[in-house]
């Protein structure tokens, strides 16, 4: 397995990752594959101006992403995860965990990690659990209408 950090330049890669990531679990994110197929080169490129991308290859295949953000109004030392997806093919196998790990070398001031996950979907709570994360207590709506919600977990070294 080998780990990557991706760069402005390799906007495409995440933008196929993200858009199979869509496919295959939709439930998973707010996003949905209808909406994210049409974002553009300088919307993605945008998003590599605040956000650290890393994926997670088996030979030449993408089977895993990952990305952290530094969100306006929070703590320094504090990044948000967003954007996971593994390839079902490699889940249970520590690809995640490889990437969380590379995502905190790139960024060793980082001290707590966060993620808001859907209140339904009890495989990624589990597997933040498993990973070391615990729910704040913080929990959202979401503004799509839904009535959806999220909570929010925080990892800390």
């Amino acid at each position: 397995m080998e780990l990557a950090m991706l760069g402005a330049d390799d906007w495409p890669i995440a933008r196929e990752v993200r858009l199979r990531a869509l496919k295959d679990s939709p439930t998973a994110y707010i996003a949905d594959y209808e909406e994210e197929v049409t974002v553009g080169e300088d919307r993605w490129r945008e998003r590599f101006t605040r956000m650290h991308w890393v994926v997670a290859r088996d030979t030449a295949w993408i089977v895993g992403m990952a990305s952290s953000v530094r969100v306006a109004g929070r703590p320094p030392y504090e990044r948000h995860i967003e954007s996971v997806w593994v390839d079902p093919r490699y889940r249970r196998n520590g690809v995640l965990r490889f990437i969380l790990a590379q995502l905190a070398a790139a960024e060793p001031a980082v001290t707590e990690w966060r993620v808001w996950v859907l209140d339904t979907n009890t495989v990624a709570r589990q597997v933040y659990d498993r990973l070391g994360f615990s729910p704040t207590g913080e929990r959202q709506l979401l503004a799509d209408g839904s009535g959806r919600r999220e909570i929010r977990l925080r990892f800390g070294r």
